[in-house]
């Protein structure tokens, strides 16, 4: 189960146009048109919506709802469930799986679309939400919510009975550990380089895929976008390439598209087999190799010299390989030590600035948000009233008009709907000079803690570098002391057990 969240979004009409049709292709996007088929859904599922089944019909139900919210500028929320692609749940198990997912979000009773797609190798569904509650009007906080749905997903693959993202899992006991002992140092990330160390020894996309292949690894193209590449590990997950290169990377050492299709231009992508082929593939090379037994060549016998020589190197290739092993391992205990340190300062960081703005918005809200709404509602008062007087009938209402009352009501009335709008446009306005500084604050806070970030991974590399070159020499002192001279051999040997001599010469 791997949770995938999007961020709110204005349009629920755009996000059914995306959801609920195809993908339209290049000719189409660059020509600006609308894509009108629907084959990659499979079904779809409506929830809170007063009983309408019909996902267009839901739709503007939503966007009426949307509106009972004044302040709420983006109602549109989405995310994704995708299970593993042995993993084949019913349309009944993904509809579970997703009210289970909103009630962990704290959005059980919001207006919700289900959209499952057919297009990809593995089940998966996606779930539009209105974050504007049907009956309170009020817009939910969707804070952390990624960090919510991991939780869940960790959860939803123990009680099934297999956990398939074994990074999570780890990350989740690594974060437990440091909650029960936080004297206790943290265990180091778990991370597969195997991506980024083939393209570093690669020079194109052949020499790319030929490194993967010889780790036992295979290249695909991408499942929803043909040009894009993605790597299937040995157990069948698979990464996007590009994204797995630039993982951990600042804005400037990111490898661009442009780059990357220039150095993969020797690939003829849409050659390449697609996912669930190369997981197929893998599987049956595995069983192949499983069930095939070891083929041993006949040698030639050598000679005790030789014997002598080769479990000479073999200890000594032993006793090198298991001191890099404990050094680096002392090496990234202390190094995840210290990304926790610096992810909690962040971390708590961004609790203190979020506060901050949170209290300041609920204070721009009781101070200036209720003038204008107040003086909004007295604006709406007086046009109601001036409405049920237009609105009298009989004597008294032709008593009314004849007095040229409605007709001076009338065009108060139209003032008292443009001062309406320009309270509406003021306030807006207000809130948007109040938001301003904030979000200069929140990406200044977040530029300085990418450079913090970024700063750490470069001394942590220049201290593996040290700290490696170190032990190098240390396990190579004596390889490199200088042997005793001759001269100073022989004149040992000259010395008697009593200590300094003479020599004389004689003629």
């Amino acid at each position: 189960m791997v949770p995938r969240t999007t961020k709110p979004g204005r349009s629920f009409i755009g996000a059914w146009a995306y959801y609920g049709h195809d993908k339209r292709d290049a000719a189409q996007i660059e020509r600006g048109e609308g894509q009108h088929t629907a084959e990659r859904v499979e079904w779809h599922h409506v929830e809170n919506l007063a009983g309408i089944e019909d996902a267009q019909a839901a739709i503007g139900l939503m966007i009426d709802t949307a509106r009972l919210s004044r302040r709420c500028e983006k109602p549109v929320y989405a995310f994704s469930l995708a299970w593993h692609p042995e993993q084949q749940p019913e349309r009944a198990a993904m509809i579970d799986a997703g009210r289970e997912a909103l009630q962990v979000l704290g959005m059980e009773d919001y207006q919700a679309v289900f959209v499952a797609h057919n297009d990809t190798a593995h089940r998966h569904v996606h779930v539009i939400v209105n974050r504007v509650h049907p009956v309170t009007g009020k817009a939910a906080n969707n804070y952390r919510d990624q960090e919510k749905l991991q939780a869940w997903a960790l959860r939803y693959e123990r009680e099934h009975g297999k956990v398939f993202c074994r990074a999570r899992e780890f990350n989740a006991v690594a974060r437990q550990m440091a909650q029960k002992r936080p004297d206790r140092p943290a265990p180091g990330r778990y991370v597969d380089n195997t991506v980024a160390e083939c393209w570093r020894r690669s020079n194109g996309g052949r020499g790319f895929q030929s490194a993967l292949e010889a780790r036992g690894w295979g290249l695909a193209r991408g499942d929803r976008k043909a040009a894009v590449l993605m790597a299937v590990a040995p157990n069948g997950r698979a990464f996007a390439v590009l994204r797995e290169l630039n993982k951990g990377l600042s804005q400037d050492q990111k490898i661009t598209n442009a780059a990357f299709d220039h150095r993969t231009a020797d690939l003829k992508r849409d050659a390449l087999p697609n996912v669930a082929q190369v997981q197929a593939a893998l599987r049956a090379a595995g069983s192949r190799k499983a069930q095939e037994p070891e083929r041993t060549e006949p040698q030639a016998p050598l000679s005790a010299r030789e014997k002598f020589r080769a479990v000479g190197a073999a200890l000594a290739r032993q006793a090198m390989a298991q001191r890099e092993a404990e050094h680096r391992e002392r090496f990234e205990d202390w190094a995840a030590r210290e990304r926790q340190r610096l992810f909690s300062r962040q971390l708590e960081a961004r609790d203190v600035l979020h506060l901050a703005h949170e209290r300041t918005r609920e204070l721009w809200a009781n101070r200036e948000g209720e003038s204008f709404d107040r003086r909004r509602r007295e604006a709406s008062a007086e046009m109601r009233a001036i409405e049920e007087r237009q609105a009298q009938t009989g004597l008294k209402g032709w008593m009314y008009r004849v007095s040229g009352q409605a007709e001076a009501e009338r065009e108060e009335l139209d003032a008292l709907r443009a001062r309406k709008h320009d309270l509406t446009r003021e306030q807006n306005t207000a809130w948007a000079a109040m938001e301003a500084p904030l979000r200069a604050e929140a990406a200044a806070l977040k530029a300085r803690q990418e450079g913090e970030l970024q700063q750490l991974e470069q001394r942590l590399a220049e201290r593996w570098e040290q700290s490696w070159s170190r032990a190098w020499d240390r396990a190579n002192e004596n390889t490199r002391a200088p042997k005793p001279k001759p001269e100073r051999k022989a004149e040992q040997q000259s010395h008697g057990r009593g200590g300094r001599s003479r020599s004389r010469d004689y003629d």
